[in-house]
């Protein structure tokens, strides 16, 4: 499979790749908000790719996996729970062989809206700051094991907060001209398409259900064993209160003295 894009060479040439989705929100029933995926070799990924359709293919759904559509009136509702547990488990296997790291990062709705001031969500919205997470995990990780490159960021078309990730984007890259962040360009793909993008639809939804301590679906088990803390090719990160009213409070203290917020350095809010 030829990967869209392909005349973006910063796309096309990095070695390390992280395919991202959303999970979450603002639905009161689950009131964290995720952004979580898979980091992939580039090598990895064709690989992946073709494992992922073969898979589809034997579970006779070539048109993919969205968990919403597991839903009592989904497209895929009528599935069996043993069958879902076969696909549950080989989709499982795929995402741990392959990948090189899946991260999740959240943050809790309540309390953002609690503890961040009005001023500062609109410069920094829940998914901006997510995305604002998982970009510094990935920056720690490529620290952790000296990668020196650049990571792009790829998100779905369909990603309904497309506009607050790209407003958290332009935001690092201004940022990482004070600081690397290997933070790369961000791009979008159809998740009809890439089966690394439904493997983070997956894996976002997964870390939704276990931050709400929900219990999984049958059959759909073997996920909450592939997002385990024990595993050491997973990492989860969450803003915790103190965090965000340390940021909160950062970030009002900027607006009240007139700064403007794209320009804010490490030194103002260190512990973002």
């Amino acid at each position: 499979m030829i990967h869209r894009d392909s005349d973006d060479d910063q796309k096309e040439t990095a070695a390390l790749r992280l395919y991202m989705d959303e999970s979450g929100g603002n639905d009161p029933n689950t009131p964290q908000a995720v952004i979580g995926g898979m980091l992939i070799n580039k090598n990895a990924f064709t690989l992946f790719e073709a494992a992922w359709e073969q898979m589809l293919s034997n579970h006779g759904i070539p048109s993919g996996i969205h968990m919403k559509e597991f839903g009592r009136h989904g497209r895929l509702g009528n599935i069996s729970v043993c069958c879902r547990r076969k696909l549950a488990e080989e989709a499982k296997y795929l995402i741990e062989h392959y990948r090189a790291m899946t991260i999740t990062a959240s943050i809790d709705n309540s309390e953002y809206i609690s503890l961040v001031p009005e001023a500062a969500r609109e410069k920094f919205s829940l998914y901006g700051m997510c995305f604002h997470l998982a970009v510094m995990m990935n920056h720690k990780l490529c620290e952790h094991y000296d990668y020196p490159d650049r990571v792009p960021f790829i998100m779905d078309t369909g990603n309904p907060h497309a506009s607050h990730v790209r407003e958290a984007h332009d935001f690092m890259i201004k940022r990482q001209k004070i600081t690397y962040l290997h933070a790369g360009g961000l791009f979008f793909d159809d998740d009809e398409v890439f089966g690394v993008l439904q493997a983070a639809d997956i894996i976002a939804w997964s870390e939704r259900r276990r931050l709400h301590n929900k219990p999984f679906p049958a059959g759909f088990e073997p996920f909450g064993e592939m997002i385990s803390r024990t595993k050491t090719t997973h990492i989860g990160v969450n803003y915790s209160p103190d965090l965000l009213k340390q940021l909160g409070d950062s970030l009002q203290l900027l607006i009240d003295q007139g700064d403007d917020l794209t320009e804010i350095t490490d030194e103002d809010i260190s512990g973002i």
